[in-house]
Parts: C-alpha cells; sequence; structure tokens
C-alpha cells in the first residue's frame, strides 16, 4: 500500500529543484526556458513557478531581449556573507584567545541567523566548571548578550520585523519580555557599546558581548564572553571586563576595515 503524499512532499521536492536549477544556471552561464524545460522533466507550470520565484528573490536574472536566464545578484551576495564569516573567524580568533586567557572564561564569536544568534567559533578554557559549549547553537536574541548586540544596532524596519514575528518567551525568571522593557535595554546597550545577559537565557549564567563591525560599519558579528554568575560579579564585568572587551572590539572592527569616521 502506497502512502498518499501530502503538500509537504511536493514543496520539498520544488525547493530541490530550484536548487538543481540554480547550480545548473551556474554551470551554464546563461539558459534557455527550453534548455530548462529539457533538462527538467517537470510540468511548465511548475517549472514557471520555481523560476518566477527565484527571479523574484533576485536568485535568477532574466533578459527579456535575449530572452536568457542568469544567476542573481543574491548569489553573489551569499558568496560573499559566507566567505565574510571565514574572515571573521580567522580575524577573530587571535582574540577569542586573548580573552579567554586573561579571564579564564569561554569567550564565543557569534553572528546572526534571521532573528536568532548562531555562535560560529569559540576558544573554551579547560575548568572544572564551565558554561557548556554553544558552538552550533541557536539562540534567542532578547535573551542572549550577543542577540540584544544585533537587536541594538538593527535598522527601525527590521526591528519592528523583530517584534512582530518573535515572541518574548520566558527562559529564566529574568528573561526580559516586556516590549518596552527590551527597548530601554537595547538603547542602554546602544549608548554603553556592550550588552550584557544577567542569567536571561540560562539560570547562573552571565554573559558579555561587543559587537565586530565590516568597513560598512555593519554589526556582522560579536565576541561573547559566558560564565557561571558566582565568577562573573558586576564589579568584573562593568570594570575591567567591559574596558578590554570594547577594546578587543575595536581592533579587530578595524582589522576589518571599519573607521568610525563611517559613522558621522
Amino acid at each position: 500500500m502506497h502512502r498518499k503524499r501530502d503538500k509537504s512532499d511536493y514543496i520539498v521536492q520544488n525547493v530541490d529543484l530550484a536548487f538543481d536549477i540554480l547550480f545548473y544556471i551556474a554551470k551554464k552561464n546563461s539558459v534557455k526556458l527550453k534548455d530548462l524545460e529539457d533538462k527538467f522533466l517537470i510540468s511548465p507550470q511548475t517549472l514557471e513557478k520555481i523560476i518566477e520565484i527565484l527571479i523574484i528573490r533576485g536568485y535568477i536574472d532574466y533578459n527579456r531581449r535575449k530572452k536568457l536566464y542568469t544567476l542573481g545578484i543574491k548569489n553573489f551576495e551569499l558568496g560573499q556573507s559566507y566567505l565574510l564569516h571565514g574572515e571573521i573567524r580567522r580575524q577573530a580568533r587571535p582574540y577569542l584567545q586573548k580573552l579567554a586567557a586573561e579571564f579564564n572564561e569561554n569567550v564565543y564569536l557569534a553572528a546572526r541567523s534571521n532573528f536568532e544568534i548562531v555562535y560560529i567559533d569559540a576558544y573554551e578554557v579547560n575548568r572544572n566548571v564551565v558554561v557548556k559549549s554553544r558552538v552550533g547553537r541557536l539562540l534567542p536574541m532578547y535573551a542572549s548578550a550577543s542577540g540584544k548586540i544585533h537587536l541594538a544596532y538593527m535598522d527601525k524596519e527590521d526591528l519592528e520585523e523583530f517584534f512582530k514575528e518573535v515572541k518574548l518567551e520566558k527562559f529564566t525568571e529574568n528573561t526580559i519580555t516586556d516590549r518596552e522593557k527590551l527597548l530601554q535595554e537595547i538603547e542602554e546597550t546602544r549608548k554603553r557599546g556592550y550588552a550584557v545577559d544577567n542569567e536571561e537565557w540560562e539560570k547562573e549564567v552571565r554573559c558579555i558581548s561587543v559587537p565586530v563591525r565590516n568597513y560598512t560599519g555593519d554589526v556582522v558579528a560579536a565576541i561573547t564572553l559566558s560564565a557561571p554568575s558566582f565568577r562573573l560579579p558586576f564589579n568584573l564585568l562593568h570594570g575591567k571586563m567591559k574596558d578590554l572587551f570594547l577594546e578587543a572590539s575595536n581592533e579587530l572592527s578595524e582589522k576589518l576595515g571599519y573607521s568610525k569616521e563611517i559613522q558621522l
């Protein structure tokens, strides 16, 4: 007995086809509709819908005069983003190591993934009690220090979209779930240049985070230290630690081409 195919089967199949179409165009450089019809034995209606979506999203360009399909600018943006993260990891590594050695705590590099944060690199120390490794994990922006950094430097439209899309759920008794209070926290983060997670994502864990900017001035990552709360008192966090993290933030951003003059 065959299982009845549901709608999700067709969606997955079409996503797979969309990638096949993109790679085929990349290999051929430019193609006509007939080339795609011959290559992909699917209904013309399905093919046209997939192509239309890829054109709308900027992954395919169409030359009406020559009737040719080529790759769109979005593919370049994806490639640049991938290369940038690789370059950021390479450039940030010495700073992660230096800060981890200075405070004998785990230090991470985090990047934005839609409206969440993903930890893309780390320098971890060998201690009996440490915060569990966060590399590869997705964390909520509003409940993490690195997420607050990204929220603090979002444009207004993106921030409004965040509040529309994300439900502010409680993870601990300290998690900020009130919109106005979160906006105040974001503004405070922007003013002082660093963010703090005071046991908002995990109990008994505090974090500090600073921005990493690229040559355009955009915040493309965050350097974050996570430690058990009993080893991270506020006088240390808002004192020496804050100073050294901001220093590292400035130096790494300058290596990536950032200049404060961009902000003027």
